[in-house]
């Protein structure tokens, strides 16, 4: 087998993707444990232009841009608020050794190798900023079972009509500067961030949804929408809260070298492409930070992330290998869930334009059919994964009812029996099935071609680089004769506590995965976002997600496996938003 990639010096933000999944799917030492698997020649390619990249609505499926502004110099934190004293030190000691300090203050230096800077955004606006997780607060949030609840906004409502969102802010919050918050800053945070200046994935719907936004008094907001449309209350736990007096007075480029907001950290330092610093918030209106100092290294390596955490150098690392991980669990490290599990699954984009294997409903059924996914958990993912891997679709996601979801079974021969009953191959033309992947899922597409193969399917694996692979994947087909007519696009992402707005972009008619045409489908998805009764419309949900998967067989499930980062001796547990991300969860990590 042979691959043959090309230079290119316009793949999205000079990679090929996230590190985490580089990590999680380059995995070609492995293939060869995959038993009883004729894996034959993969043909490859790598398609040379650069295109377009379009992507849905998702929390870490979107690619990251250049950041606005990227000073060369180290930037100091915003002169309106200083870092405390006993956080200036601009490296870590190998076991840091705290100061005396009152009881109850934070203490000592956390430090993170993050394998991944990505557009190094302090403005939530720029696609996405994971370093806001920690600097400043959402106006709603969610708690451990995917609920949307309070945050900055104290409480909130939605009238009976379905149009009124009313937000109660909190009192008493102060910015890092010292401003207070008001609900000045909520509806300037609203409005900038559904602006057609934004280009977070999550903006557009409060774009395309808004009628006014208003304050009455200092601390009430309220939100008039166009029309009634419950999921809404999922972009605002997106909206960051900025404040509006000192981002007036700095602009966006001084903002940008110098952020303020609520959050448990607060900025002291960045130098581009190398490091980032946060100083505890010892205001924090919430869990109070156990950490005085935070540093952030970017270290792309992972045989670096590895021996700086072995000589204790660095407290955390993530993005690794699953043999790394088994390896570095054997040697006394603690792993540690952070976030989501991440999800594989198969997408199968224009079926109704082909004329080839996939235009058929049996084919796409034997495709899944073929597939061994507890072989894959336990060789490729090492007895770390599992079966599963639906759209944004998981045990944590709002109206998942696990004893109604369970991964198709591993049956070659129902494979065989459907794919003969379809009249495959002679019935279609062409009759092998082309699938794009970029070469952080290459080696997971390889072993199922493997498996594919077995059961008489014949595919031809086409490696794009990710700008490609992110114009074939999430920008809807137009002619019959686009690339993703017909063909299978794999897709691996971050699972999300409600997969209402990224199921629109699969399953009905307007998605940009160009896999749904099927007027049933939309009207079950108005009917479902639509219905402001909690209770009836999880049962919509429900059956909105029953449909897709078993009538439209446009998406097949693979496997989930969970998102793991390694811990050294002096970090303790993690107390709060572990399953967000790792800087929402900075603020409840204990010391050892």
């Amino acid at each position: 087998m042979k691959y043959t990639f090309l230079k290119r010096e316009c793949i999205v933000n000079g990679a090929s993707g996230s590190a985490p999944e580089q990590e999680l799917h380059s995995r070609r030492a492995l293939l060869r444990y995959i038993g009883g698997i004729a894996l034959g020649a993969m043909t490859t390619s790598v398609l040379a232009a650069c295109g377009p990249a379009a992507a849905p609505a998702t929390s870490g499926a979107t690619p990251a841009a250049a950041p606005t502004i990227a000073p060369t110099a180290v930037v100091a934190s915003p002169t309106t608020a200083p870092r405390p004293a006993s956080a200036s030190a601009t490296t870590a000691p190998a076991n840091p050794t705290p100061a005396a300090a009152p009881a109850g203050a934070p203490s000592g230096t956390l430090r993170y190798a993050n394998a991944d800077f990505s557009n190094e955004s302090m403005d939530p606006i720029n696609l996405e900023s994971p370093w806001g997780f920690a600097l400043y607060d959402s106006l709603l949030t969610f708690d451990q079972q995917g609920n949307v609840v309070g945050n900055l906004a104290e409480n909130y409502s939605l009238s009976d009509d379905g149009l009124t969102w009313t937000f109660q802010i909190r009192k008493g919050v102060k910015f890092h500067n010292g401003d207070p918050l008001t609900a000045a800053d909520v509806v300037f945070s609203l409005q900038r961030f559904g602006s057609k200046d934004s280009t977070n994935p999550w903006s557009p719907y409060l774009l395309k949804n808004n009628q006014s936004i208003t304050a009455p008094d200092d601390y009430t907001v309220i939100y008039t929408a166009q029309r009634p449309e419950w999921p809404l209350k999922v972009p605002f736990a997106w909206v960051r809260i900025w404040p509006n007096k000192y981002f007036n007075q700095v602009g966006q480029d001084g903002f940008q070298a110098n952020p303020v907001g609520t959050g448990p950290y607060k900025f002291s330092k960045w130098v581009p492409k190398t490091s980032m610093e946060f100083d505890a918030n010892t205001d924090y209106w919430g869990p109070k930070p156990q950490w005085a100092h935070i540093i952030e290294t970017f270290v792309p390596e992972e045989a670096t992330r590895v021996a700086q955490l072995e000589r204790g150098d660095v407290d955390i690392i993530g993005a690794l290998s699953f043999d790394r991980l088994v390896e570095l669990k054997n040697n006394g490290f603690r792993l540690q869930e952070v976030g989501l599990p991440t999800l594989a699954s198969l997408c199968f984009p224009a079926t109704w334009m082909t004329q080839g294997p996939t235009s058929d409903i049996r084919v796409r059924q034997a495709m899944s059919y073929a597939v061994n996914r507890q072989e894959i958990s336990d060789t490729f993912y090492k007895g770390l994964g599992k079966p599963g891997g639906w759209w944004f679709w998981s045990e944590q996601t709002w109206g998942f009812d696990p004893s109604q979801w369970t991964a198709d079974a591993y049956d070659p021969d129902k494979a065989k029996q459907l794919l003969s009953d379809a009249g495959y191959p002679g019935k279609f033309n062409p009759q092998t099935i082309t699938l794009y992947t970029n070469q952080v899922m290459a080696d997971l597409m390889q072993v199922l071609q493997g498996y594919w193969q077995n059961v008489g399917l014949q595919t031809d694996i086409q490696v794009v680089d990710s700008a490609v692979w992110l114009s074939l994947s999430f920008v809807r087909v137009k002619s019959d004769t686009d690339k993703q007519v017909g063909a299978v696009m794999p897709s691996a992402q971050t699972s999300f506590f409600n997969n209402v707005y990224h199921s629109a972009n699969l399953f009905t008619s307007t998605g940009t995965r160009s896999t749904g045409n099927d007027p049933q489908a939309d009207q079950m998805y108005q009917a479902a976002v639509t219905e402001l009764d909690p209770t009836r419309a999880k049962q919509l949900w429900q059956q909105m997600m029953h449909y897709g998967y078993d009538k439209m067989w446009v998406n097949v499930e693979l496997t989930e496996v969970p998102t793991y980062f390694v811990l050294g001796p002096n970090v303790g547990a993690f107390t709060y938003k572990q399953y967000l991300s790792m800087q929402d969860a900075y603020v409840g990590i204990q010391h050892a």
